[in-house]
């Protein structure tokens, strides 16, 4: 059998070689190196073109937000001042009607409610002779004057401190000393009526203001009146209805 051939080459042919091989090397490194730096330039593009389609498309957002906003203020506002005019038309509306109203209705006018009359039995305020009777309209002679005058009250005689008792119950409105009738205590009743009790001696036993019921002492018999001091000792009792003297039998009750 034959060997197989064998090649040797010189020096000179492996340095051929191995430059042909390195150099085929060193070409694939730069194309995979060229390659490569496509490659990344290619996606650094790509993310660079993604990042500014993402920015614009934010912006785009933005501006559509806004306008909305803007929108819905403006048709708040359209909406608020459509209510404003609303609510003016209605108040107007209800004032011209109030108005209307308050012209065709007559006033109604309050009646003043009239105090309940009080049903009053006066009583003869002291116990004794009657020496001289009411007289508006004809004359009496007055022992102290001498002369012939009207007496607008009753004179009722007694011993002087004999006890004078209210006619009725009321208010004790004054005490005084009369320049003509003396010590005088005047109550106010119901009904408008006022009795007055002159030419007493005391009226300790009352004062300004009190309460007194029907019956009650209120001073004692005396002789303090100058009107009547040539009189013996006696309670001059008069009485008014409204103002006006009336005579004080009409009123008694026995």
């Amino acid at each position: 059998m034959g060997k197989g051939k064998r090649f040797y080459y010189d020096s000179d042919e492996k340095k051929k070689v191995i430059l042909y091989i390195t150099g085929i090397a060193s070409l694939c490194g730069l194309i995979v190196l060229i390659f490569g730096l496509s490659i990344y330039k290619s996606k650094k593009d790509a993310t660079s073109q993604i990042a500014q389609m993402q920015s614009a498309t934010n912006e785009i957002i933005n501006v559509e937000s806004a306008s909305s906003s803007e929108d819905k203020s403006v048709n708040e506002v359209i909406a608020e001042n459509s209510i404003s005019e609303n609510t003016v038309n209605e108040t107007t509306e209800k004032i011209a009607i109030k108005t209307d109203v308050n012209e065709t209705e007559e006033p109604v006018e309050e009646k003043e409610e009239e105090p309940e009359e009080v049903v009053l039995e006066f009583m003869v305020p002291l116990a004794g002779e009657i020496s001289k009777d009411f007289s508006d309209t004809n004359l009496v002679y007055s022992e102290t004057l001498k002369e012939w005058t009207v007496h607008m009250g009753i004179d009722i005689k007694a011993e002087k401190g004999s006890a004078v008792s209210a006619s009725e119950s009321g208010t004790v409105e004054s005490i005084k000393n009369d320049p003509r009738y003396g010590l005088t205590v005047t109550i106010a009743h119901a009904n408008g009526f006022k009795t007055i009790y002159s030419n007493l001696l005391s009226a300790e036993f009352v004062s300004e203001g009190q309460t007194v019921e029907k019956g009650q002492t209120i001073g004692s018999v005396g002789s303090s009146g100058v009107f009547e001091i040539a009189d013996s000792e006696h309670l001059h009792f008069e009485m008014t209805e409204n103002g006006n003297t009336v005579n004080p039998a009409n009123y008694w009750k026995n």
